[in-house]
């Protein structure tokens, strides 16, 4: 397995005056060099066999700081060089907006629909990203010789939206949701042509630093109206594979449809974890008279068996017990054998009973009643 640390550089004089920098090239200010050393003592013991970077003084410079630590050399690569901003390149936000008003306005909410003047066209910046991110990748894994290995690889922040994007599989415009302070951390595994997202925006090392705590690796919090989009997204992603027992006329990229999402939302509270700003995961809660139904549990592929649906699970247990509720019904597709073994794991059991709990507590089409089954776990 390949482990990669997905790192974004430390401050420049730029960063901290909140200047937009792309191809301009400045080495880090006193405090990036700071940030650089204490990123370096954080992976110290972290074995990192290969160390990548752009070519850009502020990427290469954050990977020195960490290579010296390993006795590894810094392989550039310009294909990961941050885009060009073009006449933006050293502008604050507030400058941009008050010279390029009507531009600046859909920046702010979709960065991918417009182009900057003399700057980089986002569709060549994508390509180029990717083709650099597959390229260090096959070039990483030709040369494993262990059973595990480690890379670093420095870049920008633009450049780790886009990579993160692919692999979780959203489009490039929600790319920019993503969290990515200055020196944060991501973590991802590649076995084969499977990659997982571990972390996204991990700054951790920089809290512990200045003594801070560390907050939770991934948020659990309740879905707001606006965040109904993103949930439609996760759970049409994750449902990608259920062909197999919903036949060929499925479609898989409206599996919910949003008018059905909106309907669900009326009548059960649904809950997400986020990562690094997006939702990755998602399960609602619905209590009736009687019971608690645990609805569309859902975790982005890129994303699964890192312990996120155990989490939402016991998240929701927790508010059925302080609820006054032990008895918990989850639904699941008769075939889907690896949902059943999951809640299986976490102590429900199948019950003789699915057709008569179906048609009392779920509203559902009688085609996809005949197709599930129901399981329970009850509490003292």
């Amino acid at each position: 397995m390949l482990n990669v640390i997905l790192a974004r550089h430390a401050e420049t004089i730029w960063n901290e005056q909140m200047r937009y920098i792309g191809r301009t090239d400045l080495d880090l200010s006193k405090l990036g060099q700071s940030n650089a050393r204490l990123l370096a003592g954080h992976l110290r013991d972290a074995h990192v066999k290969e160390i990548f970077s752009s070519k850009m003084r502020r990427a290469v410079q954050t990977a020195e700081a960490v290579a010296v630590n390993h006795g590894s050399k810094v392989n550039q690569q310009s294909l990961l060089n941050e885009i060009d901003f073009g006449v933006w390149e050293g502008l604050t936000y507030d400058e941009i907006v008050r010279s390029y008003p009507e531009i600046a306005e859909k920046w702010s909410t979709n960065p991918y629909s417009i182009n900057i003047p003399a700057g980089e066209q986002w569709p060549v910046f994508t390509e180029r990203v990717l083709s650099g991110w597959n390229e260090i990748i096959e070039m990483a894994a030709a040369e494993q010789a262990d059973d595990e290995k480690t890379v670093l690889i420095v870049t920008h922040a633009g450049c780790i939206k886009i990579i993160l994007a692919e692999i979780l599989g959203i489009s490039k415009e929600r790319a920019w949701r993503i969290y990515q302070n200055k020196g944060a951390l991501n973590h991802l595994t590649v076995a084969g042509q499977q990659v997982k997202v571990q972390r996204i925006n991990n700054t951790d090392y920089r809290k512990e630093a200045a003594g801070l705590a560390a907050p939770p690796d991934d948020e659990i919090r309740p879905c707001s109206k606006e965040d109904k989009f993103e949930v439609r997204f996760v759970i049409n992603k994750a449902a990608a594979g259920y062909s197999t027992f919903l036949g060929v006329d499925y479609d898989a990229d409206d599996y919910m449809s949003t008018d059905e999402l909106s309907r669900e939302i009326k009548k059960m509270t649904f809950y997400a974890i986020v990562r690094g700003g997006l939702i990755v995961a998602v399960m609602a809660y619905q209590p009736l008279k009687d019971v608690v139904l645990l609805r569309h549990a859902y975790v982005l592929p890129a994303c699964r068996r890192q312990g996120l649906a155990r989490r939402l699970l016991g998240h929701a247990e927790r508010m059925a017990q302080r609820d006054g509720f032990n008895r918990v019904l989850v639904g699941a597709y008769r075939e889907n054998s690896g949902a059943i073994a999951f809640y299986q794991k976490q102590g429900y059991s199948l019950t003789e009973y699915s057709d008569e709990l179906l048609d009392k507590y779920w509203d559902i089409s009688e085609a996809q009643a005949e197709i599930s089954v129901v399981l329970c776990k009850e509490s003292n």
